[in-house]
């Protein structure tokens, strides 16, 4: 297994023609007839930094969530908030206007283009970048932070297809920094109850895990303008499943070890019509405006 490159065998799994092929026999057919290729880089797992004693940060992306990254790095003691994105003006300001009334220092903001992020990560005094934009966005930010030589932290969802999560992970080997996905489901107090109880072995071995997301969210259908709704509602004419699956699967997987010596293997997808969401659409015009411009470009809507 380790002199095998990790994304050929991926994709030599996923090729196989049998749907219950075992990893075991796509890995003995690629070993038997493609050469070995070497890492890219060291593995990052269990990789920890070098201790810094203040944390200088910047943050990409300062609206709905990014804005709460600002308020709760304002409480951090040892933290310094160095600088600012955003491409609208308004959630600049405020940011900006929060972090004066903390008393701490004003932060250089950065702004007018989407491309503006890259003067941030240019600077030498940031220790950490926070990604809060768009998702189309988070692997490539999340790649030039760690190029710039800045650990990233980035929300929800890390990357969109198999080969970004690959380009994210060849960098973070490459580069040797720290890239975390801000699974916030992982530490609710709830979850973090659960997975100290199984650590303490309260539940015995575990054998069989389930987990899901339930959130009520297609009031962001109405934000048509600004706000998530202004551009996550496209990803639900782009895609038909689980657009958060780590919401409910992260925890889980704590619990259960997930590479820490076990691992996922294979996955089942199944789904059902967005029935919901499509008639809630039809009760506001201007969300089925959203959704005929959808269509129109060509981008189809689960219903």
């Amino acid at each position: 297994m380790h002199n095998i490159h990790r994304r050929n065998f991926l994709k030599a799994a996923g090729a196989a023609t049998a749907g219950l092929v075992t990893a075991n026999i796509a890995l003995n057919a690629y070993a038997s007839s493609v050469a070995p290729k070497p890492q890219v880089g060291k593995s990052v797992i269990g990789l920890i930094a070098p201790k810094m004693d203040v944390v200088r940060v910047g943050f990409i992306g300062v609206g709905e969530r990014g804005f709460s990254h600002v308020e709760q790095f304002c409480h951090l003691q040892g933290v310094e908030l160095k600088a600012i994105c955003d491409t609208h003006q308004a959630v600049v300001d405020r940011a900006v206007d929060h972090i004066v009334k903390q008393n701490r220092p004003t932060p250089a903001v950065y702004t007018g283009n989407d491309l503006s992020y890259r003067d941030l990560l240019s600077r030498d005094d940031i220790d950490i970048v926070i990604i809060s934009t768009p998702w189309e966005w988070h692997a490539p930010m999340a790649i030039e932070t760690m190029e710039s030589g800045k650990h990233a932290f980035v929300e929800v969802p890390m990357a969109l297809t198999v080969e970004e999560c690959w380009q994210v992970v060849d960098t973070a080997e490459r580069t040797q920094k720290n890239c975390m996905m801000m699974e916030n489901v992982n530490y609710g107090r709830e979850e973090l109850m659960v997975l100290n109880m199984v650590r303490q072995g309260v539940f015995g071995e575990l054998l069989h895990g389930e987990a899901a997301y339930i959130h009520e969210l297609r009031w962001q259908m109405k934000e048509i303008d600004h706000k998530t709704g202004s551009w996550r509602t496209y990803w639900h004419t782009k895609r038909n499943g689980n657009l958060y699956p780590t919401h409910g699967l992260g925890p889980v997987s704590q619990y259960m070890n997930i590479n820490r010596g076990d691992r996922f293997d294979y996955l089942t997808s199944m789904s059902s019509p967005a029935l919901g969401r499509a008639l809630y659409a039809k009760r506001f015009p201007p969300i089925m405006n959203v959704i005929s411009s959808s269509i129109s470009m060509g981008i189809s809507i689960p219903v």
